[in-house]
């Protein structure tokens, strides 16, 4: 089935003819972008989890209202020096390490992060340097290269990549090795090796964030001049394989299915619709080139979720949903404003 449904992408971007992106709805995406950027966020309503996923959509161009300051500050400041959780800040000392409580059985700590590395990740797809200052609950200062080698450290394979991947090609030069606590090397090579060992329709919301792993660490070392040979060409091919299928299960009206890679199904709501077509179209803006990216199939899929995106205020989607669609339409704009 692999070699087939790679060999109908093949075809089909053969015979697709490859474009631009039609200067009106470069225009309207930009509208919704500045739409998604405009939505309040305060350190009362929006817990650290939903700020982790606007600085995601906008990096550095976002801020909250901290009402303990009782001022705007940068996002990401936020996150890292103020942000609480049940009355205390989100980082916490623990023997000289930076924690970040991850979502555990009983409790709610998925308000703060959701997944393991989610905010290492969000951190290096914004630029965030690694001494980066973070406070923690003790008052003791870190660094964001002291959270990445807590993660190095207590890396298993048997965890969740998708945002490791980011994170370590982001940050990690790809030739670099590092010994995790279980006594075995690593390198994000390596860690790639993994992640396309996995079905993906296994992996979190179907996917998507872990296409956009491999993407992400795909894109950085063919970027910074790698040979796409061994793992790369695999993941290569992994990547082909779920674009193939993705087109595939595509609707008539240009939406991706919100059956993800299993099936073809029509999303029910705007609200659906947002966060399936936006989740595909933010690993496929790393998957595809900026060339592809204006073909017919591609800008069929942006034009339908613009058109949602237009139509509905944004307390109609889903926090995840709104800020990933925010966030792929963004890397679209960058990847083809050139074209």
């Amino acid at each position: 089935m692999k070699t087939s449904l790679t060999a109908v992408l093949a075809i089909s971007l053969a015979s697709s003819v490859l474009g631009k992106i039609p200067q009106p709805l470069a225009q309207r995406m930009d509208k919704v972008i500045e739409k998604a950027r405009m939505r309040a966020l305060t350190s009362e309503a929006n817990t650290p989890w939903v700020v982790m996923h606007a600085v995601v959509a906008f990096e550095r161009d976002i801020e909250v209202l901290d009402l303990n300051k009782n001022k705007k500050v940068n996002a990401i400041d936020y996150l890292t020096a103020s942000a609480e959780f049940e009355g205390q800040l989100i980082y916490q000392d623990r023997e000289g390490v930076p924690i970040l409580k991850t979502r555990g059985r009983g409790d709610k700590s998925f308000l703060v992060q959701d997944h393991v590395d989610q905010f290492l990740f969000a951190y290096a797809d914004a630029g965030v340097s690694l001494d980066h200052e973070i406070i923690s609950r003790s008052g003791r200062k870190f660094s964001v290269g002291d959270k990445l080698n807590h993660a190095r450290k207590g890396f298993r394979e048997e965890q969740e990549l998708a945002w490791t991947l980011v994170a370590l090609a982001h940050y990690v030069p790809f030739e670099e090795q590092w010994r995790a606590d279980t006594g075995k090397k690593y390198d994000t090579e390596e860690v790639l090796r993994l992640a396309i060992q996995r079905d993906p329709r296994r992996e979190t919301e179907g996917g998507p964030h872990h296409l956009y792993g491999v993407a992400y660490a795909l894109r950085r070392y063919l970027d910074q001049g790698g040979k796409l040979s061994g793992t790369w060409r695999k993941a290569r091919e992994y990547l082909d394989e779920y674009l193939a299928i993705s087109r595939k299960h595509q609707q008539e009206d240009g939406a991706f299915s919100a059956g993800g890679f299993h099936r073809s199904l029509r999303p029910r709501t705007p609200r659906h619709l947002v966060s399936s077509t936006g989740h595909a179209l933010e690993w496929m803006s790393l998957a595809l080139t900026s060339e592809e990216l204006g073909q017919d199939w591609v800008v069929k899929a942006i034009e339908r979720l613009v058109t949602d995106m237009e139509k509905f205020p944004t307390e109609v989607f889903s926090d995840g949903g709104l800020y990933h669609a925010a966030h792929a339409l963004r890397r679209i704009r960058e990847a083809t404003s050139g074209n």
